[in-house]
């Protein structure tokens, strides 16, 4: 592995890592809470608490991507309908505990649950018909009362059809909130940037806390600014190095043609895209003839290219995918020997996929062509699943 990409992988370890994948175990709570399934809600968000017990608004899941996660609000209102009310007491009164179910930006049904639920927890326990029949005291039977209908003296259990409207609002807005973030995402491919940004402003007035298009919105700005900057300033194109030798010169010979050969040696390694062993080659020429013509015009391209790379790794843990493809794409094109350049190619692709809604089959074929080009140069590789999240993983395996 080239020392450099080692280097800047070791730099974001630290700040990379990844819990288990406690935010899967939620949002399958949630939706079994939607969907009535009670008992398989309590599972999947105890799974959820066991890998991260700490309530939050605003929590970071994994890359840019964050959740209003509030655990114990659905699994008290699973305990409370299966009437585990100890449970449900417990994990209610913890919710309210915590307070930051106050500060809810996605979940705004949330706060109103909790106050409901809670004051439904306060009242009695709902009662089975049996409990609620009238003893045959004398009192009873002499005063001559009309036996109560059961049905009626039951206690409601919480408004379920209450629940399933909220949810029906929520899926609603789900659903509008993704076509205008895919179509801003589609926009933004084709460099309309105007219509890009009045998408993702539609998203924001929906969802003000969208990660999603508060980052494409910079994506947008920085992509004008370079528009323009490359307006005023036309970029200086570096053409390829014509192959020249130096003029033989008495006393010079054997340097020269050793230099020669490996001159020749280095730029058919880089012509066949072997980056890694050009670049050795180009240095141990440096070694014997450091002011062999040609010789510093390769190594800056080489150097161009290891920028590129390191930029675009660089851009894909900062969540900037767009920018991650284009530093990556031009090294890939010709860098045949260095996997990790067509592996963080393949990731940057395949989050670009997901954050599209999974909809572009052109972005996930680039994802799947990259990683294959991953596996052609070492059929061995695998990404580390601290880095690299589990859905992106996934994808990528074809899973």
């Amino acid at each position: 592995m080239n020392r450099s990409v080692v280097l800047i992988l070791l730099l974001l370890l630290s700040s990379a890592l990844l819990r288990a994948q406690w935010y899967d175990s939620y949002e399958k709570g949630r939706k079994a809470v939607e969907k009535g399934q009670w008992q398989q809600a309590v599972t999947h968000l105890s799974e959820a608490l066991n890998d991260e017990p700490d309530s939050k608004a605003r929590k970071k899941t994994y890359s840019l991507q964050f959740i209003d996660y509030f655990p114990y609000l659905y699994r008290g209102i699973a305990y409370y309908r299966l009437g585990d009310l100890v449970n449900a007491r417990a994990d209610l009164e913890k919710e309210r505990s915590n307070e930051e179910i106050n500060k809810a930006e996605r979940d705004k049904d949330a706060p109103a649950l909790l106050a409901e639920y809670l004051g439904l927890i306060q009242k009695p326990a709902p009662q089975t018909a049996q409990q609620k029949t009238p003893q045959n005291t004398p009192q009873n039977l002499s005063s001559g009362a009309p036996k109560p209908d059961l049905k009626k003296t039951e206690l409601k259990a919480p408004d379920l059809k209450k629940l399933e409207t909220a949810a029906s609002d929520q899926k609603q807005k789900r659903e509008r909130v993704s076509t205008s973030f895919a179509a801003g995402v589609e926009f933004f491919r084709k460099e309309d940037l105007n219509r890009a940004e009045e998408q993702f402003k539609n998203v924001l007035e929906l969802e003000p806390a969208h990660a999603g298009a508060g980052t494409y919105l910079k994506r947008i700005e920085a992509r004008r600014r370079k528009l323009e900057a490359a307006a005023a300033v036309r970029p200086r194109e570096i053409p390829a190095p014509a192959l020249h030798e130096p003029a033989a010169t008495e006393g010079t010979h054997s340097t020269d043609t050793a230099g020669s050969a490996l001159f020749r040696d280095a730029v058919a390694l880089f012509n066949d895209g072997k980056i890694g062993q050009a670049k050795a080659a180009f240095r141990s020429l440096q070694t014997i003839a450091p002011s062999y013509p040609e010789l510093g015009n390769y190594m800056g391209l080489i150097s161009s290219a290891e920028e590129n790379v390191h930029q675009g790794i660089a851009a894909y843990f900062e969540g900037e995918y767009r920018v991650a493809i284009e530093k990556l794409g031009s090294p890939s094109k010709n860098w045949n020997d260095n996997p990790h350049v067509y592996a963080f190619l393949a990731c940057s692709y395949a989050a670009e996929y997901l954050l599209a809604g999974g909809e572009n089959g052109n972005l996930k074929k680039e994802a799947r062509d990259a990683f294959g080009k991953v596996k052609g140069i070492d059929p061995r590789y695998e990404l580390d699943r601290k880095l690299i999240s589990p859905g992106i993983i996934a994808l990528l395996n074809g899973e």
